[in-house]
């Protein structure tokens, strides 16, 4: 049976690294590594934007903290983007897409902390909210 770690969070501001600690209700979740194992397998996220702002933006995922073996590890999961509708009609909606990535292969040690971070890159298009769940092996 795979162990998870799920977190989600708000990214505010372009171009800037947001940690992601929280998880519904629980506004502290553990970010230690399970016992027993020794990789990161799966990553799957979820992102959308409030899109209250013209443009394009890419979404980063970083994993580092001590537990990650050989260093941080930074992976594209999505984009999002807004064009100002025309006069007398509506804005389009901004719909989260699925992102899973299957054999992703980090080795991590037990019982160490990660860190996890999200980062919008481009245009400002406004509050980005992500759901990250990490299936570890």
């Amino acid at each position: 049976m795979s162990k998870t770690l799920t977190v989600e969070g708000d990214v505010g501001t372009v171009d800037s690294r947001t940690n992601i600690t929280t998880q519904g209700s629980v506004t502290a979740p553990s970010l230690v590594v399970p016992s027993g194992v020794t990789k990161i397998d799966k990553l799957i996220t979820a992102a959308t934007a409030e899109g209250l702002a013209d443009g394009s933006a890419a979404l980063l995922v970083r994993i580092g903290g001590g537990a990650v073996k050989r260093g941080e590890q930074n992976i594209i999961v999505g984009a999002c983007a807004r064009i100002a509708p025309q006069a007398g009609s509506d804005s389009a909606p901004q719909i989260g897409q699925l992102f899973v990535l299957k054999d992703v292969d980090i080795e991590v040690n037990a019982s160490d902390n990660l860190t996890i971070s999200a980062e919008m890159m481009g245009s400002d298009v406004g509050t980005v909210h992500i759901g990250i769940t990490i299936v570890f092996g």
